[in-house]
């Protein structure tokens, strides 16, 4: 599973996990408990993620389509549904993730599926309050969020590595067919 962290929060990299929503056929990245696993791990949130069941992917995917509509309610001026700030703010008030220092000085990542929504749902909350430039990529068919940190606040697209990389191609070969 090829999970992409550009976005510069991890809460609007996990609504990532459901990719060109408004295709025909959007990509799910998190099809099983396994997914879920990995991506946590990917992340970087855990060390090694517990054992989720269906129940937890559930809950994981509802919270996941909780920010990505309340980031994008935010970017259209709107108000975010009421049971998405609910379920935000249920979350965000439980006990997040926290990481341990063992006695030889390093860290291990560990906690339960609550404490991890809990912490994805405290970063939304978190990024909403402060005033972080969140955009939306400027590939039409990309809906992927994420924080622009460049200096001109002029970033345009997700990453270059996917979307950023793709319209140089296209914008090159349209100069060159030009001539």
């Amino acid at each position: 599973m090829g999970f992409v962290f550009v976005s510069g929060r991890r809460s609007l990299d996990f609504a990532g996990t459901r990719k060109w929503r408004r295709s025909d056929a959007p990509e799910e990245q998190l099809l099983s408990p396994a997914d879920l696993s990995a991506w946590v791990e990917a992340a970087g949130l855990l060390d090694a993620a517990p054992a989720f069941g269906e129940s937890d992917l559930r809950a994981a995917i509802d919270l996941r389509e909780a920010v990505y509509r309340t980031a994008s309610a935010r970017l259209d001026d709107r108000r975010p549904e009421q049971g998405d700030v609910t379920l935000l703010n249920d979350h965000a008030s439980r006990p997040g993730l926290v990481p341990t220092l063992l006695p030889d000085g390093s860290t291990r990542r560990s906690g339960s599926t609550g404490e991890l929504l809990a912490t994805l749902a405290a970063d939304l909350l978190d990024l909403l309050a402060a005033p972080a430039r969140v955009k939306r990529c400027a590939n039409t068919e990309c809906t992927r969020l994420y924080v622009d940190t460049s200096r001109a606040e002029n970033r345009q697209w997700c990453g270059m590595s996917e979307c950023g990389n793709r319209a140089k191609v296209r914008a090159y070969r349209r100069r060159h067919s030009e001539k």
